[in-house]
């Protein structure tokens, strides 16, 4: 007999148990029904939220084994959302960017697709509605921050070589932020270094920012000023 459901995640978001109904749980396991050939049968309306030990009747498993695939699925779709976040962070601000502009940062990235017949502003639409689509996903918790108004501003000390020597998001608090600014410019003079300040989702994504080319951080630094005008 085909299992009916398929692991999704574990979530904390959700401490109901939609099978016996018990409450307060600390967590459960979010299912997606399968259909006779056992697709996923459903959006994320669907998904039911069980706790372990209803999930492990369900699916006929032990609750350990539906523990670790549920941290499993969960650490796929964190890994998901990490590199969505990275493709928002490195693309969107260059979604209103003349064509041209559009082409040289995408294929600067993707040098391999150059000549291939690839239209890098179709394949930058695709990927950033993708991206947009894995972040809303509400399947195992809340959508996720996915728009430049969501940035936030990331100081960046590179060392003389041009790696990454350390990344600290910049506070919101005036006094707080010029001393950060005096203390990075210290410590990249200490190593011969510099200094970038580069908006991105988060910490990771604005590492992929400070890595990228100037017209990239170009259009970065525009559509951060754009959305804070």
């Amino acid at each position: 007999m085909n299992i009916p459901w398929t692991i999704k995640g574990i979530t904390d978001d959700f401490t109901t148990c939609h099978c016996c109904g018990r409450r307060g749980l600390k967590r459960t396991v979010a299912l997606m029904p399968l259909d006779a050939d056992g697709n996923e049968d459903g959006t994320a309306e669907d998904v039911v939220y069980y706790g372990t030990a209803c999930a492990a009747t369900a699916l006929g498993w032990t609750q350990g084994k539906v523990t670790e695939t549920g941290h499993a699925s969960q650490r796929e779709r964190d890994e998901r959302d990490a590199y969505a976040r990275r493709i928002i962070s490195l693309y969107a601000p260059v979604e209103s960017a003349p064509v041209r502009d559009q082409a040289r940062v995408f294929y600067g990235r993707n040098r391999r697709q150059r000549n291939t017949g690839v239209k890098a502003t179709e394949e930058m639409a695709q990927l950033l509605a993708e991206a947009r689509a894995t972040l809303a996903d509400t399947t195992t918790g809340p959508a996720r921050p996915g728009r430049i108004e969501d940035f936030r501003r990331y100081l960046v000390v590179l060392t003389q070589d041009g790696h990454i020597h350390l990344v600290r998001r910049v506070p919101q608090d005036e006094t707080k932020r010029h001393e950060q600014a005096a203390a990075a410019h210290r410590r990249a003079d200490e190593i011969s270094g510099s200094v970038l300040t580069v908006a991105a989702l988060d910490a990771e994504s604005a590492r992929e920012v400070a890595y990228s080319d100037d017209l990239t951080r170009a259009w970065n630094a525009k559509a951060w000023q754009a959305a804070h005008a």
